[in-house]
């Protein structure tokens, strides 16, 4: 688990309803991924793992919290959580705290890793000409 600074900052000056469930959703991915890191990168914090795993935001349309996980596309969506508005990324939209199905969100990020863990890193070498 590495906590960052930057997370920090980005969290405390969210709303408090915005910033616990936050907290909880952060929470609840060092618990799973036990090995993962944290980022802000585009803006929010990013959680990597074997690559970029998911992500927290704060949706000023929706007014809701939102766990995207980049690998979205592949992973199954047992309990029907996903929201279908983008083609690769999947999110779990939050309204509060209260809201976190924990042992769900717990296993999709389980899921997720796994994921991450199985893709491709074959790298082509190409040459330039010349």
């Amino acid at each position: 688990m590495d906590i960052s600074p930057a997370v920090d900052n980005y969290i405390l000056y969210k709303p408090e309803r915005v910033r616990l469930t936050h907290q909880i959703l952060r929470d609840i991915i060092f618990e799973t991924v036990k090995d993962a890191t944290e980022q802000i990168k585009w803006g929010c914090p990013f959680y990597i793992k074997d690559g970029l795993l998911c992500y927290l935001n704060f949706e000023k349309k929706t007014k809701q919290v939102v766990l995207g996980f980049v690998e979205g596309n592949a992973m199954n969506d047992k309990y029907h959580l996903f929201s279908h508005d983008t083609a690769q990324i999947k999110k779990i939209y939050f309204q509060n705290a209260e809201s976190i199905p924990v042992a769900k969100v717990k296993l999709y990020l389980r899921e997720a890793t796994k994921i991450n863990c199985r893709k491709e890193k074959n790298y082509i070498n190409v040459k330039k000409k010349g």
